[in-house]
């Protein structure tokens, strides 16, 4: 790994000659034009603005866009932005930048100005109508300046405009010579140094490197690392192929990183997510691309089951990392029902398998799904590394509902389960149905007896207990607010059916506020019960570990069974 200082004229050369590349894997350039303004601010005022990682390959990579013959083997790993940026302000399109039209209206749309009259910040504005209108000289484009070079015609047309600006009346106080000083100490930031470090090590020692570096707190993770590495060995895969399946998730409703789905792709092809031991030779085209075709088609299975399940998106579930173990499953037994599968989702996500040392959990469980002989023994093994499953108790409907990630996506399936109508007069079924998120509508979680109601007569334990939240619409939980449940339900006329398909009595508008600690301590057993039911119509046959306390537990619960 090599430190070293690079003038701004150079990085921007670099980038215009195509000396340096950006990934196709990268993201576009979605800088705001006050991020660009900010940068230029800082370099004005000898501000850090952040290192630069070059990663110097032993490979030529596959470039975003544009490609010629010349392969840079040098790319952008953590810079892209201000990379950018800085061509934008200089007025020079980069390499990777195909479309010259695009890039026009982009430079047009980033105008940033020096207001040369100002003697305190800000120094830099972005242009709008009304500095474009100005008939002065005062807001001066900064790629006008930032272009000009040494060259005496350059240095010319600087003193043209340090005269323009004095006859226009600016810069009271000031000769036309100071004016020119402040002209060309914005021109001298092109000789500005960023530090640039530049790594050309081996991919295992690269990886290692780039997983403990950090730039203006982003970290650059080993799976963009060899995400980069299966850009360059499958040119086009990552933009034409895994990018927008990726997106296509987030419109069926799972809006997950990247990152995820890159761990399911590798969780299938090879039962690992610790990128480093999987053998070199995976990366190549020929490995990737019929591996991915088995990911896209287990997300698509569980994508449907969720859906079926009444679960239309990753927004409720309460880790995504359980995604890569159900991936695995739905590739390796495709046919299978999902009910089982569900089961070890639901006690998964109840035991919070996957919310510390999720990454060795998730290896354990790779390795159990690729050593099974079918599903029913895939998900037993599964079962017995959670190690201690007991019913769920009204303890469970207890516990705080914004702490509870688990208990929030119990309460939601059950109340699902039943097609719970909302409380208003619109019919609407609560939550999703097989073919998606209804339209315009999204429960939210509301208190029963509403916390405003209460107003600290009873523990806030209590109140925001998960056995004193229905799920309800938007509209409705505007209109009750703060009321008193003997006042609201016949106000808005909510049946006896409607509080039923939510496990709530229908003693509700009879019940005064000295009774609630009794009434949702009963809502939470009858939770409860029906939790335990649900679970036992998706466990089936399935045999569970051996029961023990959680601390006297064996090592590996399976192996006592």
């Amino acid at each position: 790994m090599g430190y070293a200082a690079v003038y701004i004229r150079e990085i921007v050369r670099k980038s215009v000659e195509h000396s340096w590349s950006i990934p196709e894997f990268q993201r576009g350039f979605v800088w705001k034009t006050t991020q660009v303004r900010d940068l230029i601010e800082s370099l004005w005022l000898d501000y850090p603005v952040g290192t630069l990682l070059i990663w110097d390959s032993a490979r030529p990579v596959e470039t975003r866009s544009a490609t010629d013959s010349q392969g840079p083997s040098q790319w952008v790993v953590d810079g892209q932005q201000r990379t950018t940026a800085l061509c934008v302000l200089s007025g020079r399109k980069p390499y990777w930048w195909a479309s010259s039209t695009d890039w026009d209206r982009l430079v047009r749309k980033y105008d940033i100005r020096f207001d040369i009259h100002t003697r305190e910040p800000p120094y830099f504005v972005v242009a709008n109508a009304a500095t474009r209108k100005v008939a002065s000289s005062r807001y001066v484009p900064v790629r006008d300046i930032m272009n000009l070079d040494t060259a005496p015609e350059d240095d010319k047309k600087l003193q043209e405009y340090a005269k323009r600006v004095k006859l226009d009346g600016l810069c009271e106080g000031m000769d036309e010579m100071a004016v020119y000083s402040r002209l060309n100490s914005l021109r001298r930031i092109r000789d500005k140094e960023v530090v640039l470090i530049t790594v050309d090590n081996d991919l295992e020692d690269v990886v290692e490197i780039f997983s403990r570096l950090n730039s203006r707190g982003t970290r650059v993770t080993e799976a963009d690392i060899y995400l980069g590495v299966v850009a360059a060995r499958s040119p086009g895969w990552v933009r034409e192929e895994y990018l927008p399946f990726v997106e296509s998730l987030g419109v069926a409703g799972f809006d997950v990183s990247p990152n995820l789905v890159f761990r399911t792709l590798t969780g299938i092809g090879r039962k690992r997510i610790r990128y480093k031991e999987i053998e070199d030779d995976f990366w190549s085209a020929s490995n990737i691309k019929p591996v991915w075709e088995r990911t896209k088609k287990a997300w698509s299975l569980i994508i449907r089951h969720f859906k079926d399940k009444g679960i239309g998106g990753n927004a409720l579930l309460p880790s995504d990392n359980a995604l890569v173990t159900l991936t695995a499953l739905a590739d390796r037994f495709p046919g299978e029902s999902f009910d089982q599968t569900f089961f070890w989702f639901i006690q998964a996500s109840r035991f919070a398998r996957y919310s510390t040392s999720s990454t060795s959990s998730m290896e354990e469980d790779l390795k159990e799904v690729a050593e099974s002989a079918s599903l029913s023994d895939a998900l037993e093994r599964l079962l017995a590394r959670i190690r201690y499953m007991p019913a769920v108790t009204a303890d469970d409907f207890m516990r705080d509902y914004g702490d509870s990630r688990s208990g929030r996506l119990l309460l939601y399936l059950l109340i699902q389960k039943n097609a719970a109508i909302d409380w208003d007069q619109t019919g609407i079924r609560i939550g999703f149905d097989s073919t998606g998120l209804l339209s315009g509508f999204t429960p939210q979680f509301h208190h029963i007896f509403p916390k405003a109601f209460i107003d600290g007569a009873h523990p806030e334990d209590l109140v925001n207990a998960l056995a004193n939240i229905a799920l309800i619409g938007p509209a409705i939980n505007i209109r009750i607010s703060k009321q008193n449940p003997m006042d609201y339900v016949g106000r808005y006329q909510i049946s006896d059916k409607k509080l039923e398909q939510q496990y709530i009595a229908t003693d509700l508008a009879t019940t005064a506020l000295p009774d609630f600690p009794q009434w949702v301590q009963r809502r939470a057993q009858g939770l409860a019960n029906a939790a335990n039911d649900y679970l036992s119509a998706h466990r089936g046959d399935l045999v569970l570990p051996a029961a023990t306390k959680q601390e006297d537990g064996a090592d590996h619960a399976y192996d006592t069974v």
